[in-house]
């Protein structure tokens, strides 16, 4: 078995508008489409994110077992719920794989699942949530193992939030970005400031440092491509221009 990877993308869902008007005006509001990655060697894996509905999260776990893998981890990139309250269904499936985020990231992951977090985050997604919330455990280190292989954890700052991070495999030219990089669908902006938009472009400076042929976005549009990095790093550098 040789080292590989494989993406699950899920449509832009619809959700409740916060602006009065928007719906008559533009239409229905969505959130994002997302990935999850599944990156795999010698029939080790690490999980990638694992999306936000109990519904998703149950279809990305039969999509993980018809690739008949145990991931033996499941890396969270940064602290927004939406990448990680699906972890309860992924830990029923696969009952030994360990959840795990960068220490620096945990308390900010917590505060996402508070009760008013929560509250909010049920506002966009009614009655699809998880009712038992699972927050990552602490790694030491910034490696996972993924069979023969390992996969680096590269912390980069703030970009769309706080305690951002990216995975590197460099057997694969790969980089499974979170949040800092998306790819032709918007970035999310909102409370952004001159500061943070300029660490974010220090991140992107990062990402591009380590000269990966393949991108994985935690945002994608579903048709777009993976494999032109020097796009999706160009593209979401002029974006808050």
């Amino acid at each position: 078995m040789s080292l590989g990877f494989d993406v699950f993308v899920v449509n832009p869902k619809p959700i409740p508008s916060a602006v009065p008007g928007f719906e008559e005006a533009v239409g229905t509001a969505t959130w994002p489409p997302s990935t999850s990655t599944l990156i795999n060697d010698d029939g080790g894996a690490l999980l990638v994110d694992c999306l936000i509905t109990e519904q998703e999260a149950r279809e990305l776990a039969v999509w993980v077992k018809s690739h008949g893998r145990e991931p033996g981890y499941v890396y969270i990139t940064h602290p927004h719920a939406d990448h990680f309250l699906g972890l309860p269904e992924i830990l029923a499936a696969f009952p030994e794989a360990r959840p795990v985020a960068l220490a620096e990231s945990i308390p900010a992951m917590e505060e996402q699942i508070s009760p008013a977090y929560m509250l909010a985050w049920g506002g966009f997604f009614p009655g699809q949530l998880t009712g038992k919330p699972v927050v990552p455990a602490s790694l030491p280190g910034t490696t996972v193992p993924v069979g023969s292989s390992a996969a680096t954890l590269i912390p980069v700052g703030t970009t769309d939030t706080g305690h951002s991070s990216v995975v590197h495999v460099p057997g694969l030219s790969l980089v499974v970005a979170g949040d800092v990089v998306y790819n032709q669908t918007h970035m999310w902006l909102s409370g952004s400031t001159p500061d943070s938009r300029a660490n974010w472009a220090q991140a992107l400076d990062a990402v591009a440092a380590l000269d990966p042929d393949t991108i994985i976005a935690g945002h994608r549009n579903p048709v777009a491509a993976d494999d032109n990095a020097g796009r999706q790093i160009g593209e979401c550098r002029r974006y808050p221009r």
